[in-house]
């Protein structure tokens, strides 16, 4: 039998997953460089993948999480 909370965790996840089909590509894209890669990389390398400005990303990174936040939210997570 699995476990509630591991059931729980699944579910989770799926969410976060489905959240994250529903954002733009460079929006997607910047958040997983930014937070699923291993070990994180650094602002430059993202905007040299990106084709963006270094300073651009802080900026480009906020407006992607509150998209992602409102989408998440819908969802009920």
């Amino acid at each position: 039998m699995v476990p509630p909370n591991m059931v729980s965790e699944l579910e989770r996840e799926q969410l976060v997953q489905e959240a994250m089909a529903q954002l733009p590509p460079r929006c997607r894209e910047m958040i997983e460089l930014l937070f699923f890669e291993n070990p994180p990389l650094p602002y430059a390398t993202v905007a040299k993948r990106l084709h963006l400005a270094t300073c651009s990303i802080g900026f480009i990174r906020g407006r992607c999480l509150e998209r992602l936040r409102k989408i998440l939210k819908a969802k009920g997570f």
